[in-house]
């Protein structure tokens, strides 16, 4: 790959634990493979350590929250624990987001802890605007809640992402109102995903992000069972394809996309 076509991975969880055995092994790989940018975020608390550690590599920028589907971990201590992680991090961590956060209602248990999962979404957005930090959002069947919680914090602009979005042109038109970038991963870069490739389609160049969600969510051109960053080059060849740009225009654009975004 030529030195000018640096890949971006906007969202990807090197913390999992699915990873730590060969970890190195697979950071070595990415600089191998030119991924310039990971955005590795944390899913729960005890991964705020781990994750502002990865964020003091080249290349890797961080960010911690709690996930929705951890919501459990969340009481009223936790916004105050959450800041003194972002205050007490080595100068040289590159903390530039809260995240993963958001809102998940993908069955009826997670349904029933809505109201807290709001609570906690609302308060790590404003943890973000308080530290001047982005955000990286989770929304699953969500979005008629997630633009209600903006609404009671009367919070017009966010500065950050959406990931693995696939919403409609509407919820797209809002989002892109609200400041957001939006991110595709690997079931994007199926052939047969049509309302993924839609949803790419009309996101305009300025607001496109690409991520694997690493390790879930591999593209099928992999072929493999979990996804890495470097697997993000295919979400890129299907965005250069649908946008009829060269691979290395558009890795140009999410980069700079990537860079206005999240690296200040």
């Amino acid at each position: 790959m030529p030195p000018d076509l640096l890949l971006t991975d906007a969202h990807a969880h090197l913390a999992d634990d699915r990873l730590a055995q060969d970890l190195p092994g697979l950071l070595d790989e990415c600089r191998r493979q030119d991924v310039g940018r990971i955005l590795c975020n944390a899913a729960e608390r005890r991964q705020w350590a781990a994750v502002t550690e990865l964020s003091r590599q080249r290349g890797v920028f961080g960010a911690l929250g709690i996930h929705p589907l951890f919501i459990g971990q969340w009481d009223d201590k936790t916004p105050a624990a959450l800041e003194q992680a972002f205050r007490t991090a080595p100068p040289d961590a590159k903390l530039v987001a809260v995240g993963e956060v958001g809102l998940d209602a993908w069955d009826e248990p997670l349904r029933q802890t809505l109201p807290l999962q709001r609570e906690a979404l609302a308060a790590q957005l404003l943890l973000a605007q308080r530290l001047g930090l982005a955000v990286a959002c989770h929304n699953r069947k969500t979005w008629h809640d997630f633009f209600g919680v903006l609404k009671d914090l009367r919070l017009t602009h966010l500065r950050g992402l959406c990931h693995h979005f696939g919403g409609s042109r509407e919820i797209l038109r809002a989002v892109l109102e609200h400041g957001l970038c939006v991110s595709f991963c690997g079931p994007a870069a199926h052939p047969s995903a049509l309302r993924l490739r839609e949803a790419i389609a009309y996101t305009p160049l300025e607001a496109i992000l690409t991520e694997t969600d690493c390790p879930d969510l591999p593209p099928p051109q992999a072929q493999s069972a979990q996804s890495r960053p470097w697997h993000v080059r295919h979400v890129l060849q299907t965005i250069a394809d649908i946008h009829h740009l060269t691979l290395g225009q558009a890795a140009a654009i999410v980069r700079q996309n990537f860079e206005k975004t999240f690296v200040r």
